[in-house]
């Protein structure tokens, strides 16, 4: 796959710098560039515009953590943050505006109910992006890994 604009959306979480090493080995056979993103998700109670002091600094303190990572190992990157109501419609706009090649998701691992969930986000990137879509999740947490009861599996060798 040839990648010379690839879209790193970042959640301020762990994957984040597995998400970004996976971003720079992506583009530097093309010498590309890396726009890495964090969407500050505005509550409908304030306009979208709205100063919202914890989620900027987070989003920058993150922005700034990749941004240095990704220089350190020689990357092309811009750094950006935009504020809307929807995670996955500002990262399809920003796809679509910096007409990027990839977009990259970093995803830690949720659960909802007890069950693996991707969120709305990601099935919204999945099927909105003009081009391909790469998510990146996390392991899943040793505390989750243990085979609940009622639920184990039995092995057999086969016989020649």
């Amino acid at each position: 796959m040839h990648v010379e604009r690839l879209l790193l959306s970042l959640t301020g979480q762990a994957v984040d710098e597995a998400a970004a090493r996976l971003a720079a080995d992506l583009v530097r056979p093309n010498h590309g560039q890396v726009y890495a993103l964090y969407v500050i998700q505005v509550p409908w109670q304030y306009p979208v515009d709205a100063e919202i002091p914890e989620a900027t600094d987070r989003g920058g303190q993150t922005l700034e953590q990749v941004e240095s990572l990704l220089k350190s190992l020689k990357q092309n990157v811009t750094a950006a943050f935009v504020q809307a109501r929807d995670m996955g419609p500002a990262i399809v706009n920003e796809a679509i505006e910096r007409e990027a090649d990839l977009v990259l998701l970093g995803m830690p691992y949720k659960q909802r109910h007890g069950v693996f969930s991707m969120g709305e986000a990601i099935p919204y990137i999945l099927r909105s992006a003009p081009c391909p879509v790469l998510v990146l999740r996390e392991p899943i947490p040793a505390r989750l890994l243990a085979t609940p009861p009622g639920q184990a599996t039995a092995r057999r060798e086969a016989r020649p």
